[in-house]
């Protein structure tokens, strides 16, 4: 059991189980897992709208994807609607009789059904805390944690997600949005209410939970309006409209400005800075080489993720989050 990090360690909900897989188990799913891609390729059963765990496909791919259909929107002076679901325990609560199902149905040979019926069923567990070790429970649902084999799965028994025209569908493995797009703020509103009811549909028949304290929605556009959004409605809770969203570790406001993100990017970059001083200060023994080593490794990545999406930000907020860049190699 690892403690989930920033997570009050009192509660047993905020501590993640790992599987403990045999080396033999291990290199049994990779042989699994090759076949099980070529069958779903064939097959094609992974949605286009999926970018998790699949070749060629990232974070930042589908975040430009998103960035893209609102700037599109504002060009035509559209608005943009996006609600962005949060999937509770995604892999641990996958129902084993659903999934088992789908395979079938989307025709995955049977030698490996059967090999998948055999690798989920029946798996038990034990928590072992200091010298005492509780007693033996059976595991009911979802896939083992840490399994090279989860991700896969996972994107199979969400594969027949609902899709409509109307509703721009963005995965990246549990990570989903969904974005509208019209005209008028009403229709918008009124086609994400629609998706959301089918999606409430849909995650009822397949046992798929659903946090609706951290789903949250956002309404894309320009300009200013005192007009009062009429609240979405799922799950029997109502979502508020929020100024920002964080999806896939960019902050986008309504106005695709970045300036959140710009800003908490900064705040983070020196929030790391500091830790380093001892290491790639003036007085610190290492060699500019391994200072320089240590900004490229630890200390770009922070400043520079989805660089390529907010990149359309303002010149005067590009302009502060450069400069950081510059101060840190110049400490």
């Amino acid at each position: 059991m690892f403690p989930k990090p920033g997570k009050n360690r009192k509660l047993p909900g905020n501590y993640r189980p790992m599987s403990l897989l045999s080396n033999i188990g291990k290199i049994f799913e990779k042989i699994i897992l090759s076949r099980l891609k070529e069958e779903c390729h064939d097959l094609s059963i992974i949605p286009n709208e999926q970018y998790g765990f699949r070749a060629g496909h990232g974070c930042i791919h589908q975040l430009l994807r998103v960035a893209n259909a609102v700037t599109q929107g504002f060009n035509h002076k559209f608005y943009t609607g996006g609600v962005l679901i949060d999937v509770r325990k995604a892999f641990d609560r996958m129902w084993h009789n659903g999934l088992i199902y789908k395979l079938i149905k989307f025709k995955i040979p049977n030698y490996l059904i059967v090999i998948l019926i055999n690798y989920l069923r029946n798996r038990t567990f034990r928590v072992k805390l200091n010298h005492t070790l509780s007693d033996i429970g059976s595991i009911k649902s979802g896939t083992p944690q840490g399994s090279i084999l989860s991700p896969l799965l996972y994107t199979i028994y969400t594969s027949d997600f609902p899709k409509t025209n109307q509703i721009m569908n963005c995965f990246f493995a549990d990570d989903t949005a969904i974005l509208a797009q019209g005209s008028t703020i009403n229709y918008v509103i009124y086609t994400l209410q629609k998706g959301l009811n089918n999606i409430e549909k849909w995650c009822t028949l397949w046992r798929v939970a659903i946090n609706t304290d951290k789903t949250h929605a956002v309404m894309f556009r320009k300009g200013t309006s005192r007009k009062e959004l009429k609240t979405l409605s799922f799950f029997d809770e109502d979502l508020t409209w929020d100024k920002e969203v964080k999806y896939l570790g960019l902050i986008l406001d309504d106005k695709l400005t970045f300036r959140s993100h710009l800003k908490y990017n900064t705040e983070k970059f020196w929030a790391k800075v500091h830790l380093l001083i001892p290491l790639i200060g003036r007085r610190s023994p290492l060699t500019l080489e391994n200072k320089l080593l240590l900004f490229k490794q630890v200390l770009r990545p922070i400043l520079m993720y989805a660089a390529q999406i907010w990149g359309l930000a303002a010149f005067s907020n590009r302009k502060k989050h450069k400069s950081s860049k510059t101060k840190s190699l110049e400490s």
